[in-house]
């Protein structure tokens, strides 16, 4: 079989659940980690034939792509800010919104300040902040076991120092001040499922997704309520959101006494992002 072969193949087999674009990114991702060979190359090669163990390896990536499955839960990694994520299943895929948080992040003078991910999952936000930011003092925290062992792969395989905490942020507390508090919590309410593709819902950690309809704004009070005593004055909280519930979190923030709180847009237009300053 050649690669031009089996892209004829996935188009066929895949085409009633992905896009064209989509389709043809897949492939040239499966592609470049199988043949260990750059996208460009890879443009001129249609024709190179696939000996019996890559023809296995690209078969069964279709065959698990059949069902559904995410390209980067089959690779077992995925790019984010251009750093490699190692991932599997009991951790979210990142999404380019989050890169556009941490990169509003980025844009302040961090050095040597006290930053907090809670909810880090892979490790994306932490670790990529403390790539970009050496000086700065990264901490990550997160109540999965599971997800806290796949961030120290991804802190290590970066070679950037994150203090990792297992911990639940119902209930934890500390006596450390923080600068800067981010989070990507879980927002989407159970009834939104309704509109998510299968790849997400049956693939995704629900524990890292979803809320009760009658409580969507859990996760933002609890952190709100940690940042009274854990945020310093003049820090802030960087949150990612959904836009359906953009005001009343604001309003939530006022409850706590923030006032001085901006809310952006991201690449498609949707509010998607809160900065809330202490002063």
């Amino acid at each position: 079989m050649t690669l031009a072969d089996f892209k004829n193949k996935m188009k066929y087999k895949l085409s009633s659940i992905y896009k064209t674009d989509e389709l043809n990114s897949i492939f040239f991702l499966i592609s470049e980690e199988y043949l260990k060979t750059p996208r460009s190359k890879i443009l001129l090669a249609d024709e190179i034939e696939l000996d019996s163990n890559k023809e296995k390896l690209f078969l069964d990536a279709l065959d698990r792509l059949k069902k559904n499955e995410p390209v980067q839960y089959i690779l077992g990694k995925t790019a984010f800010m251009d750093l490699e994520f190692k991932l599997n299943s009991s951790v979210l895929i990142p999404r380019p919104e989050t890169e556009e948080l941490v990169r509003l992040i980025l844009k302040e003078d961090l050095d040597g300040k006290e930053i907090l991910d809670i909810g880090t999952g892979s490790g994306c936000i932490a670790v990529s902040l403390a790539k970009n930011l050496p000086n700065a003092k990264v901490t990550a925290l997160d109540l999965s076991e599971e997800a806290i062992d796949v961030a120290k792969e991804n802190a290590k395989m970066n070679d950037v120092e994150v203090n990792f905490i297992s911990a639940d942020i119902f209930d934890y507390k500390s006596e450390k001040k923080y600068d800067i508090i981010v989070s990507n919590p879980p927002y989407i309410t159970e009834s939104e499922k309704v509109l998510m593709k299968r790849n997400v819902l049956e693939y995704e950690p629900k524990q890292a997704l979803f809320v009760k309809n009658d409580d969507p704004l859990i996760f933002y009070k609890a952190i709100l309520d940690f940042s009274k005593n854990s945020l310093v004055k003049n820090g802030k909280i960087y949150f990612e959101i959904n836009q359906a519930y953009n005001n009343q979190i604001k309003d939530l923030s006022y409850d706590y006494g923030y006032y001085n709180i901006d809310c952006r847009k991201d690449l498609f237009g949707k509010y998607r992002y809160l900065q809330i300053n202490n002063n």
